[in-house]
């Protein structure tokens, strides 16, 4: 079953960077962590179009505030949302599955299964969804703007939706893109996985202000959240539990190679 195989090594081989990263203290401890995705997500239309069916799967959400005076030369939302894309996929947590995506001489995320459910559903005809760039190389991430969509990261992260859709990418979508609801900020989401892999799920990135009250005054507030959520793409359900336990734990170090990634400039 390939759940047994596939995934199996891919998160055996992500566990060693948990244990590279044993010695090295989180460092965002006072993260948020909601069992449950951030609004919008779970009937994103990501979501929708990787998982097809009304799913029952895993979701959870992390989340930290930042003061925005951190922030140096007055970064924009979309910029410090490429930072945290860029720490999140090149990070050290990160670095085992990108290697293992490398050497698989295949895409684990079914293109072709994605490119024929948004053919299907748009009513009127569209340009057929084109894949590309294709990144593998973490250089060619920026940290100025997130990868655009139909970009593919590491053979397996495919951008469908952000909130830097151009009208010609937009083009390419279904009619019924416009009856997902879309968060009012800055947003990347990447679909991923298949029925090879046995998994398939959606990761959202976001960046968003707020501003909080403090003794001195009101404070302005950076908000960056990673929702996650995944099934099972035959039943719906969520994965094994012995995946589960190992996903959180994963999660939170990518998390944290994200913040490190937007406070690192």
């Amino acid at each position: 079953m390939a759940i047994g195989r596939w995934t199996a090594i891919g998160y055996t081989a992500a566990s060693l960077s948990i244990v590279a990263l044993s010695t090295r203290l989180l460092p965002f401890h006072r993260a948020c962590h909601e069992p449950r995705a951030s609004p919008t997500h779970w009937d994103s239309f990501a979501t929708s179009v990787v998982t097809q069916n009304r799913h029952h799967g895993s979701q959870e959400n992390y989340s930290l505030l930042i003061p925005a005076s951190q922030f140096k030369n007055n970064a924009s939302d979309e910029e410090i949302l490429a930072r945290f894309t860029k720490g999140f996929f090149t990070g050290l947590a990160f670095t085992p599955e990108r290697w293992l995506l490398s050497a698989i001489p295949f895409s684990i995320t079914d293109i072709p299964a994605i490119q024929k459910t948004l053919a299907i559903r748009s009513q009127n005809a569209v340009q057929p969804l084109i894949v590309g760039p294709e990144i593998w190389d973490p250089s060619s991430i920026s940290t100025k703007s997130t990868p655009s969509v139909a970009s593919l990261l590491f053979g397996n992260f495919l951008v469908l939706d952000s909130s830097l859709l151009t009208r010609a990418q937009r083009n390419q979508l279904p009619d019924n893109y416009i009856l997902y609801a879309k968060p009012s900020h800055a947003f990347v989401e990447f679909a991923w996985g298949g029925e090879r892999l046995g998994l398939v799920g959606s990761h959202r990135f976001e960046v968003s202000r707020c501003k909080i009250s403090q003794p001195a005054g009101a404070e302005e507030f950076v908000k960056l959240t990673f929702s996650t959520l995944s099934c099972i793409p035959t039943t719906g359900l969520p994965p094994p539990n012995y995946l589960m336990w190992f996903h959180v734990l994963y999660s939170k170090f990518l998390f944290s190679d994200g913040i490190r990634g937007v406070l690192a400039e």
